[in-house]
């Protein structure tokens, strides 16, 4: 059976809407990107569905009343009618809420049943990630001067597009084949070094894809002789991630060879690590993280950043011991992830 949804933006209702044929047999989670790519998203992970009183998350949560996870469940568990509403609440900084009401079950004929999901019309150029629904909604009316006066490029940019439901399927489909990608099991090597130290301090690491994200972060440090006493985070496209994603896995990121991030670790001393994807390879290696080469001693907790380590490993600063900047063993680098 295929089921009809008018899929509305809460608050925008009237400029950015869609229609979409969807077969019952779709996992939720897979519904719930599509709505989000149809409707503009990028944050795609970041989203919850509530129906009928119980939320369903996309990711594990606790045995809470009223609360389940998405995994292994279909549209066709929720028992939807027509006139049924769900909602899909996303992007939990700016809180958008996307309401799906069934116009109607079809049955599966020649025509349609291979669809699974389907944009059939819509209205609107979609949301924007880094506006909230309120501010979107005046930049849409174009009534408050003061604010359309101040609004960035990119908003001014926004306002010349319209909908393409070429386009739109286009990304859908383009997001679909990523999403299959995503799940498939692969091994990524890493160049990672210290920033002001790029060339003295370095290491060389293979890292299944399927590793908790905020696991990569902490052996990344660990690599580089931090303590991991202080707090971390990474930085991908010039934006520091979301907490949401640290206990996915580094696969979520869908990333390409050739991208860099970023991890900072101690906002005090500031210590910076660059990190490149040099490769991809198919396959899980037989360790979710290793250190295949390296170079360097690495840094030291608390001495004071850069301008710190710089003075001891050249003797100016003998108080914390002698330190060699040469001194590195890949055993023992890699002991400390057991």
């Amino acid at each position: 059976m295929k089921i009809l949804f008018n899929v509305t933006v809460e608050s925008l209702e009237t400029k950015i809407n869609r229609q979409i044929l969807v077969d019952e047999n779709i996992e939720l989670a897979t519904l719930c990107e599509f709505v989000i790519v149809s409707m503009n998203g990028e944050k795609i992970l970041m989203y919850d569905l509530e129906y009928d009183e119980v939320t369903y998350y996309s990711y594990i949560t606790e045995n809470v009343e009223n609360e389940k996870n998405m995994f292994d469940l279909t549209l066709k568990d929720l028992k939807l009618t027509k006139n049924s509403i769900m909602h899909i609440n996303y992007n939990f900084y700016e809180e958008y809420c996307f309401e799906l009401k069934v116009e109607e079950t079809i049955k599966s004929d020649l025509e349609n049943q291979k669809i699974d999901f389907k944009l059939l019309s819509g209205k609107g150029y979609g949301i924007m990630d880094n506006v909230s629904p309120y501010y979107l909604k005046k930049l849409l009316d174009g009534k408050n001067k003061r604010f359309i006066t101040q609004i960035s490029k990119n908003k001014k940019e926004y306002l010349q597009k319209k909908f393409d439901i070429k386009e739109t399927n286009d990304r859908i489909e383009a997001y679909q084949k990523q999403r299959k990608m995503r799940f498939l099991p692969q091994k990524y090597i890493f160049n990672v070094s210290l920033e002001g130290f790029n060339k003295e301090i370095k290491r060389k690491i293979a890292v299944n894809s399927n590793i908790i994200i905020d696991d990569f972060c902490r052996n990344v440090i660990l690599s580089m002789n931090g303590d991991l006493f202080h707090v971390y985070k990474m930085n991908i496209n010039k934006e520091y991630l979301d907490e949401f994603f640290e206990d996915l896995e580094l696969s979520y990121l869908d990333l390409k060879e050739k991208q860099r991030l970023k991890i900072i670790y101690d906002w005090g001393d500031g210590w910076q690590f660059n990190v490149t994807l040099r490769k991809i390879e198919n396959g899980y290696g037989p360790k979710e993280f290793e250190v295949l080469s390296g170079k360097g001693y690495g840094i030291i907790d608390d001495c004071g950043g850069l301008w710190g380590l710089s003075r001891i490993f050249s003797g100016e600063d003998d108080s914390w011991g002698e330190y060699d900047i040469n001194d590195f063993d890949l055993e023992k680098c890699n002991e400390k992830f057991k």
